[in-house]
């Protein structure tokens, strides 16, 4: 196993660098660039002396380079750790991500604690009770949930607060509470507008994890053994859950690797409509002005993710399942 593991870190340089090759090269197919963005907004509002600044921004955003020449400094920077300097906000990209990080995590934990915690036992008792009323209830539960995109949800429940409160719920936090240090009062203004957007995403996690677990305990559940399991006397509970549900639980092992990715970007479009500061709408935002720098870092977090989860769901498989080996 730990040879394994060395090579996959190993592959993953590889990857990593094709991946920021093809998102170096999607950033620079529009024919225009950012400075170019930036001086149609600025003569927009009136400013037109910025016109003749245009060469000057370009040599200080150093986009006034060959391609490869930006490409490789980036990389390099990269790997030394250095993010390079957002061009829209003036500012160190890692400085902008570590702003934006916490939000995200925090509301993503919820929202996959919300949606494991409750669609694996729903999905347990409605494999166990099929075709029951209550079954048939949850059934009808998850196709909403599955068949209703989690933005769309928000949005509904956006009108519903609005209605019962009066207020707005966009946002992570009320207006007065913005650019406040924490504190118990933030935290608690926090906790009223994150529940919008976690149960959003929540619903639609929980009927996806209910459906897979059923699906996978109704397929254990037919499997001769239990029925041996059965005839020997052993109780019911322990036939389902030490048993049955731990051969269902490979399918879930392997979706809890895409964990770390959705930790990062599991509710973009969610948070884009809701207006929240999260990773998410700094990437649309990014990738919209061509900032370069900081849309890429985030794309480069986001593949990284993947990958650790992708590794990490192979090496808890193994562990499960003593038949699962990697050479």
């Amino acid at each position: 196993m730990p040879i394994y593991i060395a090579k996959r870190l190993l592959i993953m340089v590889p990857t990593l660098l094709m991946i920021m090759v093809v998102g170096f090269i999607i950033m620079k197919l529009p024919a225009s660039d950012f400075v170019s963005q930036y001086v149609l907004r600025q003569a927009a509002q009136g400013n037109t002396g910025i016109v003749a600044q245009q060469d000057m921004l370009r040599e200080q955003f150093g986009l006034n380079r060959p391609l490869y020449e930006q490409f490789f400094t980036w990389v390099v920077n990269f790997f030394r750790g250095d993010l390079g300097i957002s061009f829209s906000d003036l500012r160190p990209v890692s400085t902008i991500i570590m702003e934006r990080l916490p939000a995200t995590l925090v509301v993503s934990a919820m929202a996959f604690i919300v949606s494991w915690g409750i669609g694996i036992p729903l999905g347990v008792y409605s494999a166990t009770h099929q075709y029951s009323p209550g079954d048939i209830g949850l059934t009808a539960f998850a196709f909403i949930g599955i068949g209703l995109p989690d933005f769309l949800l928000a949005l509904i429940f956006l009108v519903f607060a609005f209605l019962a409160t009066g207020d707005v719920l966009l946002g992570l936090n009320s207006m007065q509470y913005v650019n406040q240090p924490f504190s118990l009062a933030k935290a608690l203004d926090f906790l009223s507008h994150a529940w919008l957007s976690v149960t959003a995403v929540a619903f639609t996690g929980t009927a996806f994890i209910m459906r897979v677990t059923r699906n996978n305990m109704l397929e254990e559940l037919g499997k001769p053994y239990v029925m041996t399991l059965r005839a020997k006397g052993l109780p019911e509970k322990v036939v389902i859950w030490k048993h049955v549900f731990r051969n269902a639980l490979h399918p879930l092992v392997t979706l809890f690797g895409q964990v770390l990715s959705f930790l990062i970007n599991g509710f973009a479009i969610t948070s884009i409509v809701l207006n929240l500061p999260t990773i998410q709408t700094t990437y649309l935002q990014a990738t919209i002005q061509q900032d370069m720098y900081l849309a890429g870092a985030i794309l480069v977090l986001i593949a990284v993710t993947v990958m650790v989860g992708n590794l990490i769901s192979d090496v808890m498989l193994a562990w499960l399942d003593p038949r699962v080996r990697y050479d």
